[in-house]
């Protein structure tokens, strides 16, 4: 029930938030994605790849298209992943399309974040939801205090590029 991703996460932004493709779809489900075990292959390389071949890079479209109606809370402990194109329908990006495939809960961040800092707030996240049985809200904002008052990680920078999308 519960998916955690320790990954990179980018999203590319466009000049046209409105483009649309030919199957209706924001942009923004390809643009928002993450980087898995093959993707510098892909980056760095630049190959092109047959379709169905898996090129290491997990978008926002691909994500919308599985089953994941079990999942309680996917945690993205990744830059970025929290970001997407803001239109009147709401935001377009990973969280959308985990939302799209059933997903209860998203933790996410919304910009660049630092490794240490993110590992202790994710174990502060983990012991409080599981270990304490707080809420996923109450755990997060509760590791959140505990980094606030890290000596060295007091700016926000360290603590506050997560939310929970509940």
């Amino acid at each position: 029930t519960v998916i955690h991703v320790a990954s990179h996460g980018k999203y590319l932004p466009s000049e046209d938030i409105s483009v649309v493709d030919d199957h209706g779809e924001n942009q923004a489900m390809i643009r928002s994605c993450l980087y898995l075990a093959g993707a510098n292959k892909t980056l760095l390389k630049g190959d092109v790849l047959p379709h169905d071949t898996n090129d290491g890079i997990l978008t926002a479209k691909e994500i919308s298209l599985m089953d994941l109606k079990t999942v309680d809370i996917v945690v993205l402990s990744a830059c970025e992943t929290g970001l997407g194109d803001i239109t009147s329908e709401g935001v377009f990006g990973l969280q959308r399309g985990f939302k799209k495939a059933g997903v209860n809960s998203v933790l996410m961040s919304l910009w660049k974040v630092d490794d240490l800092a993110t590992s202790r707030l994710m174990t502060e996240f983990y012991t409080n939801w599981i270990g304490r049985k707080m809420s996923k809200y109450d755990s997060l904002e509760a590791a959140k205090k505990v980094i606030r008052e890290t000596k060295g990680w007091e700016d926000p920078e360290y603590w506050a590029a997560f939310i929970l999308l509940d």
